[in-house]
């Protein structure tokens, strides 16, 4: 195993020290901590079908666990790489560093991923790249494998296994390399993501040079290939899904992996070969079929790793990417979003069924939430009376910016103002503007930007660097997305129900915004000394590090937000 280089030793010593003494308290500590992410699983979504769900999943919180039905998050970019950190942190982007899936190095403008380090590569190593499939959005190009050094601020994992010599055990699992490396920590040892191009879990050289044998021998399996030749139907023949989301086939809504999966029911999963391939693989990863086969391969690592099992307790965080796939293509008001939460339902039960059996219904606790939620398709949204919600050309938008720039500063045709494409966080390029020019360009950009139509708001760096109180709500979250050592110079929100996309794909859905739709989540939370029962009152979802580490008798991270006074 190639050694590893801590980034971040001087946040985690302090936390190191204090984890060796356990917080006081009556209960023991569980023997297994779990913390269960769904990706994209919205906070009205316990509630909206709860009278369909099964008694032991989805209900096992409900109805005999801790219910915060209207949890947030505190931030404005809400997207995966920056939740999940959140999670674990317990802490908002702006101490964490984690502000987004992707940004740009604010000095080079090089890209940079929140999950990958360039010294690092795929274990074993990934094969040369194809053309991706098509699908609702262009996937950015990134280097490396997977690596939590971009981290900069300690989790939850990092009280529990302060150093490689630590007895106990962090396991984290995804379909996405990020949902699987970030709650994982700096010391996650278990450390496991789905490669959709073979079909395998992969992890990458920070965590060791070779899989270990039982991932070896599922992998060899192939267990992704079961469902080759199958279709996607609903689950549930006998519920009225119309009425309980709304019609099957909606403008707006995607055609799915390659355009062949259509928009309603069936879906089959296309294959350029006739057999799994790269087509196939994408296809499954854009059902719920993905997540039970995540779901098969963390209770493997259960019970082949001795999770919960051992003298040492252990963490095992398991990140459900299925359901943001899902809702992407079709939208939070389809039959496809149904579908895959009363298959999250089931799959919940199944879970906690093995979980009973392997470490005893006392020995471990759950936290449920997710790393965002999602906006309603424009085109639904519009349906039913919301006049503003509309789909932004970013491309038009962005080409409108640089010529705004390039006219007001003088700038040649060939001078690029900006770097990158217009996103949520945006970067001038100051070698394009004269000395001093650069604040008075960020200047220039937002007050352009903030008559376009779609636009909602759009903050300088100045803004969101100051430290004066404001009285401004959305100017609070959005300097909680910040940080100054990978924020842009100009942080652009859309409207309330405005999406920023392409004309070449005016369909799906996505998030990253502080409307209550992206930063409402669940909180669930099942397991010893937990009083059951709805509570009401609205939280941070943040405080899912701290009721981890509750769970664990160990200190929560530094900066993370407190367990809330009333979940036992």
């Amino acid at each position: 195993m190639l050694k590893r280089f801590l980034v971040l030793v001087g946040l985690v010593l302090p936390a190191i020290a204090r984890a060796q003494v356990p917080t006081p308290g009556h209960e023991k500590p569980v023997k297994l901590a779990v913390l269960l992410v769904f990706d994209q699983f919205r906070g009205d979504y316990p509630e909206r079908w709860k009278a369909h769900y099964g008694p032991d999943g989805l209900n096992r919180f409900l109805e005999r666990g801790a219910w915060y039905a209207n949890a947030h998050y505190p931030y404005a970019v809400t997207v995966t790489g920056a939740g999940h950190a959140s999670l674990v942190a317990g802490a908002s982007p702006s101490v964490h560093g984690i502000i987004g899936n992707d940004w740009r190095d604010p000095v080079t403008g090089a890209s940079v991923y929140c999950a990958t380090t360039e010294r690092h590569q795929r274990v074993p190593p990934a094969k040369p790249a194809a053309k991706p499939p098509a699908t609702t959005t262009t996937a950015p190009i990134r280097k490396g494998a997977g690596s939590p050094e971009r981290l900069r601020a300690p989790t939850v994992g990092d009280a529990l296994r302060p150093d490689s010599q630590s007895p106990s055990k962090i396991a984290s699992f995804s379909l996405k390399d990020r949902g699987a490396v970030l709650p994982g920590g700096l010391n996650g040892n278990i450390v496991y993501w789905w490669d959709s191009e073979s079909g395998d879990f992969v992890t990458s050289t920070y965590y060791r040079d070779r899989v270990a044998e039982w991932v070896a021998a599922f992998n060899a399996a192939k267990p992704a290939d079961r469902w080759f030749g199958t279709t996607w139907n609903r689950f549930r023949a006998d519920l009225d899904y119309d009425r309980l989301a709304g019609p099957d086939d909606v403008v707006g809504e995607g055609l799915g992996i390659v355009k062949k999966q259509g928009r309603a029911f069936p879906h089959p999963f296309p294959s350029d070969s006739g057999k799994p391939d790269k087509t196939y693989y994408s296809a499954l990863y854009n059902s719920p079929f993905s997540n039970e086969l995540l779901a098969d391969f963390a209770l493997e690592a259960v019970r082949r790793e001795k999770l919960g099992q051992r003298d040492a307790p252990d963490l095992l965080c398991v990140s459900f990417s299925a359901n943001d796939v899902v809702g992407h293509m079709w939208g939070p008001d389809s039959h496809e979003v149904l579908d895959i939460t009363l298959r999250t339902d089931a799959l919940l039960s199944r879970f906690f069924k093995e979980l009973d059996s392997l470490v005893g219904p006392d020995n471990y606790g759950v936290v449920l939430s997710a790393d965002h939620g999602v906006c309603p398709l424009p085109e639904v949204a519009r349906s039913k009376g919301a006049k503003a919600a509309r789909r932004i050309d970013a491309v038009k938008l962005g080409q409108g910016l640089v010529s705004h720039l390039r006219e007001e500063f003088s700038l040649g045709e060939k001078v690029q103002p900006l770097v990158g494409p217009l996103d949520e966080n945006m970067y001038l390029n100051a070698k394009a503007f004269a000395l001093g020019d650069i604040a008075k360009a960020r200047e220039s950009a937002a007050l352009w930007l903030r008559k376009q139509e779609g636009i909602g708001r759009c903050f300088t760096r100045g803004q969101l660097e100051s430290n004066e109180s404001t009285d401004d709500a959305l100017l609070r979250q959005a300097r909680l997305s910040f940080h100054p050592r990978s924020s842009g110079d100009l942080l652009v929100l859309p409207a309330y129900g405005c999406l920023f996309g392409g004309s070449a794909i005016p369909t799906g859905t996505s998030h990253g915004t502080p409307y209550e739709y992206d930063t409402h989540v669940p909180l669930l939370v099942f397991g010893p000394g937990i009083k059951p029962g709805k509570r009401e009152g609205k939280v941070s979802c943040l405080a899912t590090a701290a009721i981890i580490a509750q769970f664990l008798k160990i200190p929560a991270p530094p900066a993370a937000e407190p367990v809330p006074g009333d979940l036992r």
